[in-house]
């Protein structure tokens, strides 16, 4: 998850990891009490997830965050903040999310385009999540049953994952860092 301004206004995005799934809520505050309250939210639609990656902004490194995730039962993970590639799955929802809204007449059907385009898995975020979703485009009701593929998409998505760790580490010469 992370925090982002479009428009000056502030935005919460909670984007799956394995899915892809991207949820995006308008904050009129950036206070952890706002946080928590649209995370709530999100997390009754689609659960409570087992672990939560943030960066270390004051929202997130709050006392009130670590016993919402204490209640939840959920575990939190930081990276820092003014270092994009630790929160890297969140950062790019962000520009994601940016690029959806800086198009859209409307920004709900494009969150809704987003979500049913197939990603480099073949699936698209909904499908991933067990569901299929109906779009402006026609189509027939059959294609509309959900089809689950978890197995094999799983062990394609780890495969491109990686794939995508060596390539990035290779380009910037990373080592491992001693014990």
């Amino acid at each position: 998850m992370d925090l982002f301004e479009w428009k000056k206004n502030s935005y919460l995005v909670v984007v799956g990891y394995y899915s892809r799934f991207i949820e995006i809520a308008y904050l009129t505050s950036t206070t952890s009490v706002r946080v928590i309250e649209h995370l709530k939210s999100i997390f009754s639609r689609h659960g409570i997830p087992e672990l939560v990656a943030s960066d270390n902004g004051p929202q997130f490194s709050s006392g009130d965050f670590a016993k919402f995730g204490d209640k939840y039962g959920f575990r939190h993970t930081i990276s820092s903040p003014h270092y994009r590639l630790g929160n890297n799955e969140a950062e790019r929802a962000v520009e994601t999310d940016k690029g959806l809204l800086n198009k859209a007449d409307d920004p709900y059907l494009a969150m809704l385009s987003y979500h049913s385009t197939p990603l480099q898995n073949g699936f698209t975020p909904t499908e991933l999540m067990g569901r299929k979703l109906r779009t402006k485009v026609p189509v027939l009701p059959s294609t509309l049953v959900p089809d689950w593929h978890g197995k094999n998409v799983e062990s394609a998505d780890q495969k491109q994952k990686e794939r995508q760790k060596r390539n990035f580490d290779n380009l910037h010469k990373s080592k491992p860092l001693p014990k």
